[in-house]
């Protein structure tokens, strides 16, 4: 994902709702209203992708799905709560999909981990080999995935208890505030994890 896109994608699924959701509250909508208002900007962008790239993404298809079950919900009596827990979905989604490919021949940080030095300009023909020929190397990789699925499953259970616990107009606040929190946790873990001694060698040289 490029940072142009990575900048979009932040401000159309997190930082619209944010403000459609507390703009519409301040002028009196109810929650649930003001939810399903701020989550058609991320339904949106989620077609719009789909569109553009001519090709079932899935993670575009998740967010629509989200979006159609959050109407679904609202339509057939659902409470704010529910709509608020919906959240927790996409990070556990996220979190199967990485757990799913640590015993593939790619898992999902081998594969991003790759690609980012791919676009810094180095070729991953080394990595490749390692790979290959390294069983150590592989299993960093493999626990470094598992453990960011393993966080992602966290953040699930975290949202849904906040969720259901704590006062509805703080929640959305709370929410967007995790994401970024989170991210920065397992960014920084990961880092700590490919660097230890035992490790740096294989990575980096």
């Amino acid at each position: 994902m490029s940072r142009r896109e990575l900048v979009t994608t932040v401000l159309a699924d997190l930082v619209a709702p944010l403000v459609l959701f507390y703009g519409l509250r301040a002028a009196g909508a109810d929650a649930v209203t003001a939810l399903l208002a701020g989550a058609a900007v991320p339904a949106a962008r989620a077609l719009w992708v789909l569109a553009r790239d001519r090709r079932a993404e899935w993670f575009a298809l998740l967010v629509l799905a989200l979006c159609l079950a959050s109407a679904a919900t609202a339509l057939v009596g659902g409470d704010e709560r529910v709509l608020l827990a919906r959240d927790a979905l996409v990070t556990a989604a996220l979190g199967a999909v990485l757990l799913a490919s640590v015993p593939t021949a790619r898992p999902v940080l081998f594969t991003v981990g790759r690609l980012t030095l791919t676009e810094a300009g180095h070729s991953p023909d080394e990595w490749d080999r390692r790979w290959a020929s390294s069983a150590r190397f592989r299993g960093i990789w493999r626990w470094l995935t598992a453990g960011w699925a393993a966080g992602l499953f966290a953040d699930a259970a975290l949202r849904v208890q906040a969720a259901y616990t704590l006062p509805v107009d703080v929640v959305p606040a709370v929410h967007a505030v995790q994401w970024f929190a989170v991210l920065a946790v397992l960014l920084v873990a990961g880092q700590v994890w490919l660097r230890l001694p035992r490790h740096r060698a294989l990575i980096f040289s």
